[in-house]
């Protein structure tokens, strides 16, 4: 072939790959070839692996870059790796956001579960901590709790520990060590959950949600329990992105957690979720003023 025959070819080519890579979206520009995803431990981590799966495959294919899963083993391992930067995203609790957010202000909420109606929750986007005691024992009010044990969660915990400590403190008109025996930390809102139903304590503070979803999956009885404490409506927990992470890359999930798919209503339905909500730092700033500076 002459070799002048090849350059309206040579040229075409050209053309094709510039337009190629002008069409393509911005998150590739991003500097991120792989995401790294982590969320707070409400249960068995490897359970929660399993639930969160369809998860990790939307945004796979949706952002076309590797997501890895980064094993977390407390809350506060959550909150240091997203304020760290060794993770881009996570699901973090209400209070370990906040936390996060007061070490590094350019870490934000942007998107929250709305779930469905369970025993103890309503549907929506808000959640609360609950004090449980078992329906078959001689508790009937808060003051029949004195001197007794408690079981919590995990220090970081909003349901599970924080508000317990200062918005339930708070009505007590008594410091909550005071007031209670011991204070166990099962390490899970399921923990605490089945350990209270096995008599290792006379009560525990958890997460509504987390007893709705373990009464579903018939772990526990719905009347095993009976509630002596409801906190005000928390707003459930959220998507947060690192500090500095790429504005179309973050506005990509979004829309990602907001487009329906097989694999967002397999993840839903996991989590026992009826949709996405869009959420900003200013839905979680009444937990902000109770907790300690």
């Amino acid at each position: 072939m002459n070799p002048s025959s090849l350059l309206p070819l040579l040229a075409l080519t050209l053309l094709s790959n510039w337009l190629v890579a002008a069409e393509t979206p911005e998150r590739e520009t991003c500097g991120i070839d792989r995401l790294k995803f982590t969320m707070i431990p409400k249960t068995d981590f490897d359970q929660q692996a399993s639930e969160y799966h369809p998860l990790l495959e939307l945004l796979e294919e949706g952002l076309g870059v590797p997501v890895d899963l980064v094993r977390a083993s407390s809350y506060q391992s959550v909150i240091d790796a997203i304020v760290a930067g060794s993770v881009d995203l996570a699901v973090m609790g209400p209070a370990s956001y906040i936390l996060a957010h007061r070490d590094d202000p350019g870490i934000e909420a942007f998107a929250s579960l709305i779930t469905a109606k369970g025993e103890l929750t309503p549907e929506g986007s808000f959640y609360y901590s609950v004090l449980l005691v078992p329906t078959a024992g001689d508790v009937e009010r808060i003051e029949d709790l004195r001197s007794a044990r408690v079981l919590l969660t995990d220090p970081s915990s909003t349901s599970g520990a924080l508000i317990p400590k200062y918005a339930f403190a708070v009505e007590l008109k008594e410091s909550f060590s005071d007031f209670f025996g011991a204070e166990i930390y099962a390490g899970s809102h399921d923990k605490a959950l089945l350990s209270l139903a096995d008599n290792q304590a006379e009560a525990a503070f958890v997460s509504s949600a987390r007893a709705d979803e373990l009464f579903r999956r018939g772990l526990i009885r719905k009347n095993a329990f009976k509630v002596l404490w409801r906190s005000p409506a928390l707003h459930y927990d959220p998507f947060v992105f690192r500090s500095g992470i790429c504005p179309t890359l973050r506005e990509t999930v979004i829309e990602l957690l907001k487009t329906p798919s097989v694999s967002l209503k397999a993840y839903l339905h996991g989590q026992q979720a009826v949709g996405v909500n869009r959420v900003s730092h200013s839905d979680y700033e009444a937990i902000d003023s109770i907790l300690p500076n």
